[in-house]
């Protein structure tokens, strides 16, 4: 079985990429344009806008991204006795004190139930169990997306599509100069071929949002660094398994193809990827939150952030929270434990959904040569958790 066929020619590439950077000034051109508004002096508040949850608070300042949003309404529905949120080691347990009323921002109480089905009281997890937490993550995100998009944030999906279209060309225009090592005349060896590239680009992009949260907590370990220590834990190794996952995949595909195919698809899956947020911004309702909350945050900054830290340890959860705290979570202000509990979520979050495609049947494509006999076989691609 021979590693890769023979790759396209270099003119091909050439256009190829010319393309791409042609993609990536279409978006950026696009986001400057819908993101640019004049400088004005900001007052400082002293409270949060009327009418803004913690969660919509951080949604605005994270520029649609949910993770942060939902971390900040766990910690909103502890501050009004809903919730018990309690750390011990790794492991992390949820209390229902209250069932969801009409008190609560809809996204909070959806995250609520969703987190207690069928009468449940407590909920425990950690890195390794966490399926109900990202089931219930993304409940509170569709929910949150439904209440800030259009009205607050416009995400822009059609300039976006159409980018994506146009990436989609310019692969499709390299791959069929290819010739495949693989027998790609079937439909499973396409579906194989396919999920492989799936799962590649899936774990890429995971390890690329989940590793921030663990290059923050190494840096608190830097001598001279002003703030708390964040304690190092398994958690901290999911971008890892990620980014060996995502090599793994598009290491596959380099071996079916080409290198150089590969690295395209990766460059392409990471421009596409990085736009999806980056074009969403905020309407001119928007815009006067954000500016509400940028003085808000200024005043928490100045009076709360140096308390909170103190008051705060890493790795424990408050006896009691303070009322702002979820505002400190959403706003980034508090950096002991609200900014460590956000970290973990957000890469529970993260490894969470590449764990979700483990248990699917991929059929294997025939190979010439001696490796034929398997062509009809069946695998199970199971990304076990140790």
């Amino acid at each position: 079985m021979t590693l890769a066929g023979a790759d396209a020619p270099d003119s091909t590439y050439l256009s190829a990429w010319v393309g791409l950077g042609g993609v990536f000034l279409y978006y950026l051109a696009a986001a400057v344009l819908w993101r640019w508004a004049p400088r004005r002096p900001i007052p400082t508040t002293y409270e949060p806008p009327a009418g803004t949850s913690p969660a919509i608070a951080a949604y605005l300042f994270e520029n649609g991204r949910c993770e942060r949003a939902f971390a900040a309404g766990l910690a909103a529905l502890a501050v009004k006795g809903y919730l018990e949120i309690r750390q011990r080691g790794d492991w992390f347990t949820l209390k229902r004190l209250r069932e969801p009323d009409d008190r609560l921002a809809p996204e909070e109480s959806t995250a609520l139930s969703e987190l207690f089905p069928y009468g449940n009281d407590i909920y425990k997890f950690d890195e390794r169990e966490n399926s109900r937490l990202c089931v219930a993550f993304y409940k509170f995100k569709d929910t949150l997306e439904k209440i800030a998009e259009p009205k607050l944030v416009s995400p822009h999906r059609a300039i976006w599509w159409i980018g994506v279209a146009c990436l989609v060309f310019l692969v499709l225009r390299v791959g069929p100069s290819l010739s495949f090592a693989t027998n790609l005349t079937t439909l499973g060896s396409i579906v194989y071929l396919s999920i492989w590239c799936g799962l590649g680009g899936l774990s890429l992009v995971a390890a690329v949002r989940a590793w921030p949260s663990t290059f923050k907590r190494i840096a608190t370990w830097i001598p001279m660094t002003r703030g708390p220590r964040h304690p190092l834990s398994w958690i901290d190794l999911n971008p890892l398994w990620l980014t060996a996952t995502a090599a793994l995949a598009f290491g596959f595909l380099a071996s079916t193809s080409s290198p150089r195919f590969a690295a395209f698809v990766v460059a392409c899956t990471l421009l596409a990827v990085a736009f999806l947020n980056g074009l969403k911004a905020p309407t001119a309702q928007g815009r006067r939150l954000i500016r509400g909350l940028t003085g808000f945050r200024e005043f928490l900054a100045r009076a709360d952030s140096d308390r909170l830290d103190r008051a705060n340890e890493v790795g424990v959860t408050p006896e009691q929270l303070d009322r702002y705290t979820p505002y400190a979570v959403a706003l980034d202000v508090e950096h002991s434990w609200g900014e460590e509990f956000t970290e973990d979520l957000i890469e529970m979050i993260q490894f969470g959904r590449v764990m979700e495609i483990q248990d699917i049947p991929i059929p294997v494509p025939s190979y010439e040569g001696s490796d034929a006999e398997f062509g009809d076989s069946i695998i199970q691609l199971r990304l076990g958790r140790k």
